[in-house]
């Protein structure tokens, strides 16, 4: 084992010497000496990937980059250098997704103008692609960013047009008119989805003949990508709940009611990071707001709670529960809230509702002892 690792060392230390050179070839069989002493480390891919561009050869570097990423662990700089280089060899959709797949590792890691950053990029590459979309509408709606969020709902119902989902589309705009009331942008969208589908109907035919074509064919490549990059999201949202349990055990000393405003805290932010794959949750109803704009909500809540900006914490978790949002955490914090506004009554039936989840019930019947 002593001397695997002497030889991988030395390869490594003369591979990066002949990269320093410019001596693309040498570093090359270097690099491969070093994967084979140690397969599974990152570190002699990301050399191979960097002297296969000094060679021009890009697909040969696609490979390395995606086997760094993946033996690093969905490592940020190699999935960004894998979105580089699809993107310089024209494979747009691709790079597309892997922009948004290091967009949402921002996000956990709580990067989120980074985060932005991103899912414009792959917006920009691949303008129909709706889960970019559906994360920047609702970070631009979290931070008020109005025509920020407007302009990324309407984009999500234009896709939602497309594909037919008329109802889904109506109901994104309706969360733009919910922001801008009087965007005549919005209400020139909403005519058109409910108006104009004869108008397109020829061109949605030819959309969806195009759309059964790529589904009965689909890209193996890209299909590995999307699976490899799902896998380390989940990962990384698997390492981000084990952080989150370690923070709770530290907290085991502290009272019931400090830990369970902790949890909350850690729920609602899962909450946010959450998928959905019901449509009538995910883009609302008539009496209730999409999912996109609930978790906006949260998350702006969350953020005057942690600038102890209590009335407009409240402001936005009311709107958030009336629009549809029913969970513990969020009545938890919220009859906090209240009791610090001085708002006993509400306070009660807030963490009433509450305690009737186990995680709450010990806390939520100390605090309304105090009430």
């Amino acid at each position: 084992m002593a001397k695997n690792v002497a030889r991988y060392q030395e390869a490594m230390k003369r591979g990066e010497a002949m990269i320093a050179q410019k001596k693309w070839r040498e570093a090359l069989g270097l690099f491969r000496l070093a994967v084979q002493e140690f397969p599974n480390r990152p570190e002699p891919y990301v050399g191979l990937g960097e002297a296969c561009i000094g060679l021009r050869q890009l697909d040969k570097a696609l490979d390395c980059y995606k086997y760094a990423a993946r033996f690093s662990r969905g490592d940020i700089q190699h999935l960004q250098k894998v979105a580089d280089i699809q993107e310089r060899l024209g494979l747009l959709s691709e790079a597309a997704r892997t922009y948004t797949a290091v967009g949402e590792i921002l996000l956990r890691q709580r990067e989120i103008d980074n985060a932005i950053n991103h899912w414009l990029r792959a917006v920009g590459l691949e303008p129909n692609l709706l889960g970019a979309h559906r994360r920047l509408a609702s970070v631009f709606h979290r931070r008020n960013d109005i025509k920020g969020a407007v302009r990324e709902y309407l984009a999500i119902a234009r896709i939602l047009q497309q594909r037919g989902e008329k109802e889904n589309a109506l109901q994104m705009c309706r969360a733009a008119l919910r922001l801008d009331p009087d965007s005549k942008d919005v209400m020139t969208a909403i005519e058109l989805i409910r108006f104009g589908e004869e108008a397109f109907a020829d061109e949605e035919e030819e959309e969806e003949e195009e759309e059964e074509v790529v589904a009965a064919e689909p890209n193996d490549d890209l299909a590995t990508a999307v699976r490899q990059m799902a896998s380390i999201l989940e990962e990384e949202r698997q390492n981000w709940k084990s952080t989150q349990e370690q923070a709770r055990k530290a907290a085991a000393g502290s009272s019931p009611v400090e830990i369970a405003r902790r949890l909350a805290q850690e729920q609602l932010a899962e909450e946010i990071f959450r998928d959905e794959e019901d449509d009538d949750i995910l883009y609302g109803s008539d009496s209730g707001l999409s999912k996109l704009e609930r978790d906006a909500l949260i998350g702006q809540a969350m953020d005057y709670e942690t600038r102890g900006d209590v009335k407009e914490a409240i402001v936005c978790y009311e709107k958030a529960v009336n629009g549809g949002l029913d969970m513990p955490a969020a009545h938890f914090n919220l009859g906090l809230l209240y009791l610090q506004a001085g708002r006993p009554e509400d306070a009660r039936n807030a963490l009433s509702l509450a305690a009737q989840s186990s995680h709450y019930a010990q806390a939520g019947q100390l605090v309304l002892n105090q009430v």
